[in-house]
């Protein structure tokens, strides 16, 4: 399953089954009754290889679900790939989460996913402001939730940000957690801050 395009470091497609696809079906499954209806809007901040978003896409054809990443070729690909097999509810945009974040797509999604920004607090600033209050960030986590939690607390209170659920699930029998927020209030607007400074100074 590996590429020229780094899409994946699993090489053994059940690897890449259970990892990714498997991890997005317990991520959409995990999604609270309140947040499923018709017409929900789906945001997959940092998607890479298009998990979870393509899975959910998927499983929810009701949903509109788009696909934000920084990578032109990989965003090249994964629009190849939905339009190919039929995923018409499923859409790319190539750009920087912390440009996006800040125009147009501001707070326009009832949920989104941030699946592999790195630490807690950084995918806190990157992902939430794209949350309309009301909404719900998903962030799946392993073993060191708790710790990052204690260190994000700042960062919930600044970003508008409320951890409503933590869910465990397990992939083979390995344990996961995915992290519900709710966006109770409006980003402030100085946030995303700018291109590379969430990273370097993670709040």
């Amino acid at each position: 399953m590996n590429s020229p395009l780094h899409l994946t470091a699993d090489r053994d497609p059940g690897e890449f089954w259970v990892r990714h696809v498997e991890d997005a079906i317990k991520l959409t499954e995990i999604i609270p009754s309140a947040s499923r209806k018709p017409g929900t809007r789906v945001v997959d901040v940092g998607s890479g290889n298009g998990v979870p978003g393509i899975p959910v896409a998927i499983l929810e054809p009701s949903w509109g679900v788009e696909l934000l990443d920084s990578d032109n070729k990989k965003c090249g690909f994964l629009d190849m790939f939905c339009k190919k097999y039929g995923i018409k509810n499923c859409h790319v945009i190539a750009g920087r989460a912390e440009v996006l974040g800040q125009a147009a797509l501001r707070q326009n999604y009832d949920i989104a996913f941030s699946r592999a920004l790195g630490k807690l607090r950084v995918a806190l600033e990157l992902a939430g402001a794209f949350v309309k209050v009301g909404g719900i960030l998903i962030v799946p986590h392993g073993t060191s939730w708790e710790e990052e939690m204690k260190e994000s607390s700042s960062a919930l209170e600044i970003l508008g940000l409320k951890l409503s659920r933590h869910e465990e699930y397990k992939l083979n029998s390995v344990k996961f957690w995915a992290l519900i927020f709710s966006k109770i209030t409006d980003t402030p607007p100085i946030y995303p801050r700018a291109v590379g400074i969430p990273n370097k100074r993670p709040l």
